[in-house]
């Protein structure tokens, strides 16, 4: 899965274990916004990227306004990225298929 990511640097809180975690008292790693283009639009989720390389679905913490902000401000500059790549492969294919509906008629 190819996602775009914001990262953070941050100490989590003790988390219930789970069957992918460890039992540990806490985690260290990365908050990432992990975006997703599906046929019904952008799909963006909140994880936890663990010193371990374990992915955690997790809600982000903003601890204050700014950094609250900042991080929406990522997570918007990531979302025009992700629409933008799309418009431009959808053009991609569209021009592909004219080509070749202008090649099925020279040779029809």
């Amino acid at each position: 899965m190819k996602n775009a990511i914001s990262e953070t640097e941050s100490t989590s809180p003790p988390i219930e274990p789970t069957t992918e975690t460890p039992v540990q008292d806490s985690i260290r790693g990365r908050s990432l916004f992990a975006l997703e283009m599906t046929a019904s639009g952008l799909s963006v989720r909140t994880v936890f990227l663990t010193e371990q390389n374990q992915l955690i679905e997790m809600p982000a913490i903003f601890p204050d306004v700014h950094y609250a902000l900042a991080q929406i401000d990522d997570l918007r500059r990531m979302a025009m990225e992700r629409f933008a790549q799309a418009a431009h492969i959808g053009a991609q294919v569209m021009a592909a298929q004219a080509a070749e509906q202008n090649q099925k008629t020279v040779e029809g």
